[in-house]
């Protein structure tokens, strides 16, 4: 894909690496981008665990939750 973006003539990396972030992100499953509020510290347990093999921002939203509610 990189090569695919230079053929484009786009030197601009910060461009590239965006573009490619983005696909990146399609190719994850329909759960990593859920936006369901995470429902109690068991939950957001569960979240991360099913998530943390790829650490997606499902997996961030879950560790934050759980970090604030052992505050």
């Amino acid at each position: 894909m990189h090569a695919t973006l230079q053929v484009w003539h786009s030197q601009d990396r910060g461009l590239i690496q965006r573009t490619l972030d983005g696909l990146r992100s399609l190719d994850r499953p329909a759960t990593c981008r859920s936006t369901d509020p995470i429902r109690g510290y068991a939950h957001a347990h569960q979240v991360m665990a099913t998530h943390a093999t790829h650490h997606c921002p499902r997996y961030t939203v879950a560790a934050e939750y759980a970090q604030q509610a052992r505050s």
